[in-house]
């Protein structure tokens, strides 16, 4: 069976309504990623070898290879106070993350949404050097529930890229270290 756009119709184990027979990836309809069908394949594999597990899309990060990289993960400020979350950001510019400066990186930011109520993380949207290599991280702690005060707390090496996300997260806390919240 397929929807209206010719997309197959899969349920959350990417079972058909064929008796046996499952579906991955971009057949399935957008996101055409290849990392979401090689996640795709591993749980219908999975699923036909007897487990029972489901897809959760809901932490799918993107990347575009552009200069700078953009990367994304989850909801937007926006998306997140359509669906009835009390969003809060934390923002941080590569311009003040001293890695980014020392290899002339200083164009772009980390900014993560977070439920102000529960401190669950609900996104992030990246723009800079190396972000494709940093969304992973944001859509680790999204799939295992972490808060932003999990995510600040995380000791990450000095000086490395991967400090952006312990700034972004302080400053969605009220606590950056490198910049003045206003």
């Amino acid at each position: 069976e397929t929807d209206k756009r010719g997309f197959i119709i899969v349920d959350d184990h990417l079972k058909t309504n064929v008796e046996n027979i499952y579906a991955v990836g971009d057949v399935t309809g957008p996101p055409f990623l290849a990392h979401r069908a090689s996640y795709h394949g591993l749980i219908a594999a999975e699923n036909i070898a007897g487990k029972d597990l489901r897809v959760d899309e809901s932490c799918i990060p993107s990347a575009i290879f552009t200069d700078p990289e953009i990367a994304f993960v989850g909801l937007t400020r926006d998306e997140a106070e359509k669906k009835g979350f009390k969003p809060k950001v934390g923002k941080f510019p590569f311009s003040a993350l001293g890695r980014a400066l020392a290899e002339r990186h200083g164009e772009g930011f980390v900014r993560i949404v977070v439920d102000e109520s529960s401190g669950r993380i609900l996104g992030a949207q990246m723009v800079g050097a190396h972000v494709s290599e940093l969304i992973a991280e944001i859509a680790l702690a999204m799939r295992n529930g972490l808060t932003i005060e999990q995510l600040a707390r995380t000791i990450r090496p000095h000086p490395t890229y991967s400090e952006i996300i312990t700034e972004a997260a302080e400053a969605a806390l009220w606590k950056p270290i490198h910049i003045l919240m206003k």
